[in-house]
């Protein structure tokens, strides 16, 4: 079942996928809250790995920078994707929610479409830091110190600081490429890249409204580690949004692109109006056999 493309809606709206993001959430609580584990426990594993002794102390700020975005994104990228497609499970009537994404098809879809986040992710920090490198360094070098790299490209102290920031990044990312629709599409439509990209264009021009929320939330979540103030608050916040934000991106490409009907029940809208078509017409069919009948019998010849 293809969609026929995505549709214009109001900020209203948008409120309404926060609170239906939140009601696909309560109804897998576990299977949600073992997704929130997966980006800090990844990021963590991936940190102690020894090879980052071995080639951080002989590379410059390029290998440290594409070591810090590999082990924060890497995770947040696949923890976004996962959380996006559990939200659809869940959303199904099929059951159990979670045995639908244990097979070869799924786990195929959800690494390639988890492996676009995180390279447009890695694309957009390299591009950062060349711009500040090039172009920016020159001019703060004539008035002060250059930041360091892990003040300029929201490495905070902690684990689930960094998380947030990152994830605030992503957002950023997001908005500015048009690719918000981009990774629903690859997973629940798998339709060639290019295709997926001009529909999360269209979509996002039809919205203009989505620009200024995913600019100021990203800023937001880029930014709030790094004041003192609300760094507790960061910390809590930096195991849900992940998530949060995966099953949101499902229930926005639901409604843009599918009237938040989900596919079962196109389907079973589209089957029942065929059946109607064809009962109707079979009625007519058999009507007009009996009345051509009449009419032979009543031509015919008397013995």
């Amino acid at each position: 079942m293809r969609s026929s493309g995505p549709r214009a809606l109001t900020p209203r709206d948008g409120w309404n996928w926060l609170i239906q993001a939140w009601q696909l959430m309560r109804r897998r609580p576990w299977l949600f809250v073992a997704v929130a584990l997966f980006a800090p426990t990844g990021s963590a594993l991936l940190l102690v790995l020894p090879i980052w002794e071995w080639w951080l102390p002989l590379a410059g700020g390029w290998i440290a920078l594409v070591a810090t975005v590999f082990c924060y994104g890497l995770p947040l990228s696949l923890t976004v994707t996962l959380a996006c497609a559990l939200a659809r499970a869940a959303n199904r009537k099929q059951e159990p929610a979670a045995g639908q994404l244990f097979n070869r098809t799924a786990i195929k879809a959800l690494a390639r479409a988890g492996l676009f986040l995180f390279l447009l992710l890695q694309q957009g920090y390299l591009l950062a830091y060349w711009v500040q490198d090039h172009l920016l360094s020159a001019g703060v070098g004539r008035g002060g110190d250059v930041p360091a790299l892990s003040e300029s490209f929201g490495v905070a102290g902690t684990i689930l600081g960094t998380q947030l920031s990152v994830l605030g990044s992503m957002l950023l990312i997001l908005q500015i490429l048009l690719a918000v629709f981009v990774v629903p599409l690859q997973l629940f439509r798998e339709m060639p890249l290019s295709t997926c990209w001009r529909r999360s264009a269209l979509a996002m021009q039809l919205n203009p409204w989505l620009f200024l929320v995913l600019g100021l939330v990203g800023l937001a979540l880029l930014g709030l580690p790094f004041f003192q103030l609300f760094s507790a608050l960061a910390q809590v916040l930096a195991l849900p949004l992940p998530v949060y934000l995966g099953v949101l991106l499902y229930v926005a490409w639901n409604d843009v692109f599918q009237g938040s009907a989900e596919e079962e029940e196109i389907m079973e809208l589209r089957d029942r109006w065929q059946a109607s078509i064809s009962s109707g017409s079979v009625s007519r069919q058999s009507g007009t056999t009996r009345n051509s009948d009449l009419r032979t019998a009543e031509s015919r010849p008397r013995q």
